[in-house]
């Protein structure tokens, strides 16, 4: 008998143990919609914070690090604790480049603090949702000061190309030139407003989804139904449609090098129909 007792008593101690160390998935982490900016539009240069805001949605003191991305590279780190059910908003400063950025933010570990023992857990919601963004270069003179933006230079181009107009056809003509384009970048304009309010709107209507298989999962009625399964895929989908829409008809420099693209090409097709002719 004395034999297996204390091979027994080491098992036993082990087995009740065995939580301190193992990782337990928990109701908590990042919120829908997850990564803003203190400022609305991302200018090269200048300073802004990236804001992204975590959940503890249980009954247990919640300590976690996160990490701030743009692509691969790190952009910042904070440590936070969170008391039993608390939501905290958590930024670092970011000195904006130009170029192409994809923002987010993970919890890349994470400590619970149940009746006084810190046990390793898992939220289950780690990682946010990529936002991408696209900053346009500050045109700057030859002693380094800014003398514009992308935009700016643009306008200029197009406002010079519209005097060289005037000077060859009539004043009618190019008046309408110019009114057509005026009128082309307020439905670019609109456009881009309508399709990012449908973007917000998916956005909504996945944390919607998920929230409602969550609490389905969690309900001891297991013949709840959460649709026909085909819901969550299309909004994914229509979300990623929306996306690169709202990315082409927010940035001018993209949605007019796109149609002067669209245009050649089918000036193009014309000129090569006819020749073929």
């Amino acid at each position: 008998m004395k034999r297996y007792f204390f091979p027994t008593l080491i098992i036993i101690f082990t087995i009740l143990s065995l939580p301190a160390y193992a990782e337990t998935e928990v109701n908590s982490g990042f919120i829908p919609g997850q990564i803003w900016y203190s400022k609305l539009t991302l200018i090269e240069g200048e300073t802004v914070n990236i804001h992204t805001a975590v959940w503890n949605g249980e009954k247990d003191l919640l300590s976690a690090k996160i990490e701030f991305y743009d692509k691969n590279v790190i952009l910042g780190s904070r440590d936070v604790t969170l008391k039993p059910l608390e939501l905290k908003d958590i930024y670092i400063p970011w000195k904006i480049t130009s170029g192409d950025h994809v923002i987010s933010a993970k919890i890349i570990s994470s400590i619970s603090t149940i009746s006084g023992k810190k046990e390793k857990v898992v939220p289950d919601r780690s990682v946010t949702s990529l936002d991408r963004q696209f900053v346009s270069v500050i045109a700057k003179d030859s002693e380094g000061a800014a003398v514009g933006s992308s935009d700016s230079l643009l306008k200029d181009q197009i406002d010079k190309t519209t005097s060289e107009i005037n000077k060859i056809i009539p004043e009618k003509v190019s008046t309408s030139v110019s009114k057509s384009f005026t009128s082309l970048d307020d439905l670019r304009d609109k456009t881009f407003t309508q399709v990012d309010a449908i973007k917000k709107e998916t956005k909504e209507e996945i944390a919607s989804i998920i929230n409602k298989e969550k609490a389905i999962s969690q309900s001891l009625d297991k013949k709840a139904s959460t649709g026909d399964g085909t819901e969550k895929p299309i909004a994914y989908i229509k979300l990623f449609l929306f996306g690169v829409l709202s990315f082409v008809f927010g940035n001018k420099i993209i949605f007019y090098g796109l149609l002067l693209f669209i245009v050649f090409y089918i000036i193009r097709a014309i000129y090569r129909k006819i020749r073929n002719r």
